[in-house]
C-alpha cells in the first residue's frame, strides 16, 4: 500500500517525540541532487523539503541539511570514498551504525541496506513502508551480526 510520506511522518510524530530540522528551498534539494548526479525518489524530496531532516521512533533519516551526520549529499560522498562498490544510482538516507551499514534509497523509491562487499539487500518498497515498519528491518540486521559475531 502506498502512503503519502508527509502523513506517515505526522502519524509517527503522535506516539514518538519528532525531530525536525525544518523546511528546505527546493533548489537546495535540486542541487543536493545534482551533486551527487542522482536523482532523489519523489517521496524523499517532499519529506525533505517538509522537514529537512528528522528523528522519529528510533529512526534518523538524512536530508538535505547543514548536518554532517544527517546530510545525505555528506554521507553519501563519505560512502563513496570509503567504498569503491558503493552503487552510484543510491544516496544514504540512514546510517545503521553497525560495520558502516547504511540504508540507501535508489531513484524509483526503494529502500536497501548497503553493506560493503555484500549485495544490496532489499527492506522496503518506500519511505513510507520503511518508516511504518518502524526500523524492523534494522533491528533484524542488527540480531543477525550480534549472533554471527559470537
Amino acid at each position: 500500500m502506498n502512503h503519502n510520506i508527509i502523513d506517515v511522518i505526522n502519524l509517527l510524530g503522535k506516539s514518538s517525540k519528532l525531530y525536525s530540522i525544518g523546511k528546505v528551498e527546493p533548489s537546495k534539494i535540486e542541487e543536493a541532487s545534482k551533486m551527487l548526479d542522482v536523482d532523489f525518489a519523489e517521496e524523499f524530496t517532499e519529506y525533505t523539503q517538509e522537514y529537512g531532516a528528522i528523528s522519529v521512533a528510533g529512526i534518523e533519516l538524512c536530508g538535505v541539511v547543514n548536518s554532517k551526520n544527517l546530510s545525505t549529499v555528506v554521507r553519501t560522498q563519505e560512502m563513496r570514498e570509503l567504498f569503491s562498490d558503493f552503487p552510484m544510482d543510491c544516496y544514504v538516507i540512514e546510517s545503521v551504525g553497525i560495520d558502516n551499514a547504511v540504508m540507501v534509497q535508489k531513484p524509483d523509491g526503494k529502500i536497501y541496506q548497503f553493506l560493503h562487499e555484500h549485495d544490496l539487500l532489499f527492506a522496503a518498497n518506500s519511505l513510507s513502508e520503511y518508516l511504518l515498519n518502524g526500523g524492523d528491518f534494522r533491528k533484524e540486521r542488527i540480531d543477525y551480526w550480534k549472533a554471527r559475531s559470537n
